[in-house]
């Protein structure tokens, strides 16, 4: 049980860290929004067969981020957001 837990952080971790690889300010919210919403839901769940379940549809999912992240990033706009633009300024202060 504990090396499933560890899988799960792990696929968690590597979920998170690729959605804060996207250019785009809304996509990536959207993204670490639903990553941190579907793993939130599915917290309490003890079955280990829906746990490996769940776990190999995240593995796919992961595997869908990072090829949308890489084509995500191939049309960045040269414009950035308002929102992302008002972060850099409040951070450089």
């Amino acid at each position: 049980m504990n090396s499933t837990r560890q899988s799960v952080l792990n696929l968690y971790r590597e979920l998170l860290r690729e959605c804060h690889k996207f250019s785009l300010y809304n996509y990536r919210e959207y993204f670490l929004r639903r990553v941190r919403e579907e793993f939130r839901q599915n917290r309490q769940m003890q079955d280990s067969a829906k746990i490996s379940e769940l776990v190999k549809r995240g593995q796919a999912n992961l595997a869908i981020i990072r090829r949308q992240v890489l084509i995500g990033n191939l049309y960045t706009p040269e414009q950035r957001s308002i929102i992302e633009n008002q972060q850099r300024l409040s951070t450089a202060s």
